[in-house]
């Protein structure tokens, strides 16, 4: 079969190229590429002139610089060496990814002992997005988590999408609060037209949900809980269905990308050019984190990809048969746990009230962009050399020297 694009298509084959160029022009320049990037800090998209829907990736840059300990970097390569006389060598990249959305569906439901269930067809390829969704889904209705019947990855329950593009708990979540808020704006109805209820009168938009309650924002002494509202009506259950889709006239308006910055640093033998990545950070701008647990395995892992991306990951075509020679995982190299080094992830707190109704930007690939650009600029600064194919391999960085 052809070899397909590697996650964050386009993303990541062009952010290596994208960074490693921007490194040259810095050097060419006489400038820190830190600085250089500052320098040239984008307060609209180029591309399209539209301003940002946020962008927090200055602080991304301050916070993970400030974490690696940027400042102490030469900016001279092969200048800088461990005590066993390795090139040690500092890189960075920017990392970007679209912040998209699809169309999903979901269904909410009250029951009548209070307690609440949520159903979506999303399924969960290990990257914990039912664990997510579970979580926005007993905010969406005021419930404790282990109060609501979450129930998802069936093709009987509504549409949620497709799990890709770094939208998926953007685009379910989505759909899920909308659910949420339609289902508490019916039980609110049952309450506050009412003349029996301590609600009566108070309007959709005068109560809130919480904790299994509805309470009057005007007077939080003033509350009835949702298995009573529904006894007194007589009413076993109710339920209602909300959508999640993107924002036209927002999508319009404003450009909508998630953020971030990575370094790294490498170890090179200078005899044998053998290259090892001893640390990295990243720092990452997202909007809402909804699970930082979560966040932070999508990211190392992206991370990790990243530096495979640069070090390690070739599929290998015989031009006469266009045949992969290496179709398997004892050819086609992957990091195992000896390569991988210590990582630390920083996520940036960031607010943006357009880019859907929870806020949310994607994290499973945008930790990949960027991080093979810090790879292989490190690998430049240790050495000197300037590799233009990945990944990098051992006999390119004698030639070249």
């Amino acid at each position: 079969g052809t070899p397909l694009f590697m996650r964050a298509p386009g993303e990541a084959t062009g952010s290596i190229a994208l960074e490693s160029a921007i490194d040259e022009i810095a050097w060419a320049c006489g400038m820190d590429p830190l600085a250089f990037r500052l320098k040239n800090y984008a307060e609209v998209e180029p591309i399209s002139g539209k301003p940002f829907s946020s962008k927090a990736l200055r602080a991304c840059y301050e916070q993970g610089a400030a974490r690696f300990g940027w400042v102490k970097r030469s900016l001279q390569p092969r200048q800088m060496r461990d005590d066993a006389g390795l090139l040690v060598g500092w890189g960075m990249g920017t990392a970007t990814f679209p912040a998209l959305m699809f169309q999903a569906e979901a269904r909410a439901a009250i029951r009548r002992d209070g307690s609440g269930v949520m159903e979506i067809g999303a399924h969960d390829m290990g990257q914990g997005a039912w664990t997510a969704l579970a979580q926005i889904a007993a905010d969406a209705v005021g419930l404790d988590i282990d109060r609501v019947a979450f129930k998802a990855g069936t093709s009987d329950l509504p549409d949620a999408g497709i799990a890709g593009g770094s939208a998926h708990t953007a685009t379910a979540g989505a759909a899920i609060h909308s659910a949420g808020a339609a289902v508490i704006a019916k039980l609110a109805d049952l309450a506050t037209n009412d003349e029996r209820s301590p609600l009566f009168g108070a309007g959709n938009t005068g109560v809130i949900a919480r904790a299994g309650r509805l309470i009057r924002r005007d007077d939080e002494s003033r509350s009835e809980s949702y298995a009573e509202i529904l006894a007194r009506a007589g009413v076993a259950e109710i339920e209602a269905r909300g959508t999640g889709a993107p924002n036209p006239a927002a999508m319009e308006e404003y450009a909508m990308h998630a953020h971030g910055a990575v370094f790294a640093e490498v170890k090179v033998d200078p005899e044998l050019a053998q290259v090892r990545v001893t640390r990295m950070v990243g720092a990452f701008a997202a909007g809402r984190i909804v699970n930082p647990r979560m966040v932070q395995s999508q990211l190392f892992g992206g991370m990790i990809w990243g530096m495979s991306f640069a070090l390690h990951e070739e599929a290998v075509t015989d031009r006469r048969s266009g045949r992969i020679m290496n179709a398997n995982l004892g050819e086609y190299h992957v990091p195992v746990n000896a390569d991988v080094p210590p990582l630390e992830m920083i996520t940036v707190e960031e607010h943006d009230p357009h880019v859907n109704a929870l806020g949310i930007k994607g994290v499973g690939e945008i930790g990949i962009t960027g991080s093979a650009g810090a790879v292989a600029n490190a690998v430049w600064h240790a050495t000197g050399v300037r590799v233009r194919r990945f990944p990098i391999r051992i006999e390119e960085l004698l030639v070249q020297r």
